[in-house]
């Protein structure tokens, strides 16, 4: 199985009045190598687009500014026309959080789920844990 690793730029301004990173900034640390991993897929889906339909994040640890976090990329799961992209973060040697995002493959004339293409499908079972 391959993976995508990714180091964020985590910001100064990303913490809250607690000290660690907002819950709400790791979701968009989250989509930010989300984004950067379905860039090296370099094929369009349907001539459409990806839809977030669910996320969940496991919050383990706080996410700290200053050490270098590390996300770790891999696909949980392929259906018809979606599939599960799940997120490591990991700070300081220590898993700080785990995301399930669920992304809809969507035909935008028609503004449904469309299925998956077998170029699309073929990159995506690269990431799949054997």
């Amino acid at each position: 199985m391959k993976t995508f690793e990714y180091c964020p730029e985590v910001r100064w301004s990303d913490q809250d009045l607690l000290g660690h990173v907002n819950n709400a900034r790791i979701i968009t640390l989250i989509e930010d190598g989300r984004i950067k991993w379905l860039h090296k897929m370099r094929i369009r889906l349907t001539g459409g687009g990806l839809l977030v339909a669910r996320q969940e994040i496991d919050y383990l640890r706080p996410v700290m500014y200053g050490p270098e976090l590390k996300l770790t990329v891999s696909v949980a799961r392929i259906g018809t026309s979606s599939f599960t992209v799940n997120t490591r973060g990991d700070q300081n040697g220590r898993q700080v959080f785990d995301s399930n995002v669920v992304l809809v493959n969507i035909d935008r004339q028609t503004q449904h789920p469309a299925p998956l293409q077998d170029v699309a499908r073929s990159f995506l079972e690269e990431y799949v844990p054997d």
